[in-house]
């Protein structure tokens, strides 16, 4: 599982992503940054400040930005 620290750029990963309620206000569309979470989360969690917005996200379900050609530094 890819290990994430703060300020790190992710994408969502197409072939692991799993939808759910908060995709309807942009969860996962665009370039999100890793961000401290106000509390400790479970393992394999990370917090991400979307374009649109914030939520947790399954580390397993991001990429790092660099690594598509669609993710722009």
């Amino acid at each position: 599982m890819p290990d994430y620290a703060i300020g790190d750029r992710v994408i969502r990963n197409p072939a692991t992503w799993k939808p759910n309620e908060f995709d309807s206000w942009g969860r996962g569309i665009g370039v999100g940054t890793v961000v401290e979470p106000p509390f400790p989360l479970d393992a394999g969690e990370v917090d991400v400040q979307w374009p649109s917005g914030r939520c947790f996200e399954s580390a397993d379900q991001l990429l790092p930005a660099g690594e598509s050609p669609e993710a722009p530094l």
